[in-house]
């Protein structure tokens, strides 16, 4: 039997518990920070940099915008800022130049062949609403 298997999963394997490992690596890189400020910085700034930097990482982790994490939307907040801002049209190269040359010689026949309308300058259905316009008869 065959199966169909779909060419793009937006599911990333877990590698601990519910975490993958992006996830996993930004709360490891964050403790291991948040270790060293331990020993380096008093308690009480400690303890602000604790919920500061815990509230970044978490949402980094954890918090998902129209299905990207806060970490790829902020790589590509940086990307667009660095990036060019120049964007220019440009015409795409005919590939074929002979089918176009038969499709105006077609378009040319065409017009031959058609007669030209003869159109009044006012015609009937511009003077009836005149007409009704007026209040005439």
């Amino acid at each position: 039997m065959r199966y169909k298997v779909p060419k793009f999963l937006e599911r990333e394997t877990k590698f601990f518990a519910f975490l993958t490992f992006k996830q996993l690596a930004l709360v490891g890189g964050a403790s291991l920070i948040l270790l060293a400020l331990y020993y380096i910085l008093p308690k009480s700034i400690f303890f602000v940099s604790l919920f500061v930097i815990g509230g970044i990482v978490f949402s980094m982790v954890f918090v998902r915008v129209e299905g990207l994490s806060l970490s790829q939307l902020v790589l590509q907040f940086f990307g667009y800022l660095t990036g060019p801002k120049n964007y220019i049209w440009r015409r795409k190269k005919i590939t074929s130049p002979i089918k176009l040359k038969e499709k105006k010689e077609v378009k040319k026949e065409e017009k031959e062949e058609e007669s030209p309308l003869k159109v009044s300058p006012r015609g009937k259905l511009q003077k009836l609403s005149s007409k009704i316009e007026m209040g005439l008869r």
